[in-house]
């Protein structure tokens, strides 16, 4: 390996993945609305779930889901383009998974907003796509599967990164893919420990299963009504399930 190369794989992943595109977006198409912290309402409750992560699910409570998923195609973008650059650029030595992981890191700790950003996930998953595009859709399917057992959204969420290790172990057996792999694993998970410390307090105030039940949640500062659609994957493949019944019934 190339230190040189190494190094400009880190430089060049890092760089990209501090660029905020939740910010950007926020600013483009919503200037006056502020997306640095999350504060959701536990229904029937003065009880609330807190966050100051900015990322793309920041944009999709506050400014509805259009740009929050648009915010969330960039930030995977950010790490994919550059890790599979590296990839086609030198496809025998493992730099592409530099660029992806500090693509990572750079989301989560923006040079260019004093280090404050997401959690990780989006460009997490952009350089997994360069990675094993088949075992991002097989455990993202798994995943949103596990979330109809375990009925916890925040804990669902990252159980497809968790399953792309066994996933690359037995598929390919790449060393270096699997320690990054590993290493994407527990920078999402420790980077979320902020949110599991809401998580705990809620359920210890009793408060959690009225904010998991809700079908619709009321974010604090929102720009227009102030609620937001709960993003239950169990509520959503309920709704799949409903307009395919709808259309067979029409049909």
């Amino acid at each position: 390996m190339n230190l040189l190369i190494a190094l400009l794989a880190m430089v060049v992943g890092y760089l990209a993945g501090s660029i905020s595109f939740a910010r950007l977006v926020t600013r483009l198409f919503a200037p006056e609305q502020d997306i640095s912290k999350i504060e959701i309402a536990v229904p029937d409750s003065e009880a609330r779930f807190e966050s100051d992560a900015i990322s793309a699910t920041s944009v999709r409570l506050h400014l509805g889901p259009r740009y929050g998923c648009l915010t969330a195609v960039l930030d995977i973008l950010k790490a994919a383009v550059p890790a599979l650059a590296f990839k086609l650029w030198q496809p025998e030595a493992p730099y592409y998974l530099l660029a992806a992981g500090m693509a990572a890191v750079g989301h989560n700790w923006p040079i260019y907003y004093r280090f404050k950003g997401g959690r990780g996930m989006s460009p997490i998953m952009g350089g997994m796509l360069v990675v094993d595009w088949l075992g991002v859709v097989v455990t993202n399917l798994l995943g949103l599967a596990s979330d109809l057992v375990m009925k916890n959204t925040l804990l669902s969420s990252g159980v497809w990164l968790v399953l792309m290790i066994p996933w690359i172990w037995f598929r390919s057996g790449d060393w270096p893919e699997l320690v990054y792999a590993v290493a994407m694993c527990i920078l999402f998970w420790a980077s979320m420990i902020p949110e599991w410390r809401e998580v705990l307090r809620l359920k210890r105030e009793g408060e959690l299963d009225k904010l998991q039940e809700a079908k619709e949640v009321q974010v604090m500062s929102r720009r227009d009504q102030g609620t937001a659609q709960q993003t239950s994957v169990s509520n959503l493949l309920s709704a799949i399930m409903a307009r395919l019944g709808r259309k067979d019934a029409g049909s």
